[in-house]
């Protein structure tokens, strides 16, 4: 039996056959796609360290009102293995952090804080990453205006 076959059963009775979708690899670019509250995001972090997933990657998506953060596991496998979670959340409200679980999580949690503004609680050390510590604004989310020459306000980039 593949990895994916072994971890289906197990991600649908814990977290809800209704939040796990099969997703073809060949279009999307990975296997599963799970929606996950925040509650429950350590807990499956926990579990998919166990069986011997890493975390590939974090990013954001801005929705409007809601901020959907997507993570991204994989497993070195014959066939290789890759879980999409999507987590969505009101602008503002804290996600736990990873950091504490899987390093890698780390720089990466620090990215999306400076990019799109989303905190992780209990993360330790999230400051910007990418933009100066005195930036006062997240560059990727869809409210942003990068300049006059669009409609926006001067930005200063330079260090203080």
């Amino acid at each position: 039996m593949s990895f994916l076959e072994d971890i289906t059963p197990v991600l649908a009775q814990r977290f809800g056959v209704e939040n796990l979708t099969a997703q073809d690899r060949a279009r999307h670019g990975y296997d599963l796609r799970l929606a996950l509250d925040q509650e429950r995001l350590t807990e499956l972090v926990g579990l998919l360290k166990e069986a011997g997933c890493y975390l590939e990657y974090i990013t954001a998506v801005d929705q409007g009102q809601v901020l959907e953060l997507l993570y991204f596991f994989g497993r070195y496998d014959q066939p290789p293995f890759r879980l999409q979670v999507k987590v969505a959340m009101p602008k503002g409200v804290a996600v736990p952090s990873l950091a504490g679980i899987i390093r890698a999580a780390d720089w990466q949690e620090r990215e999306v804080f400076d990019m799109f503004g989303q905190r992780f609680a209990g993360h330790p050390d999230l400051r910007r990453i990418l933009l100066s510590e005195d930036a006062d604004f997240h560059p990727l989310l869809k409210d942003f205006k990068p300049g006059p020459e669009h409609g926006g306000e001067v930005v200063n980039l330079e260090r203080k």
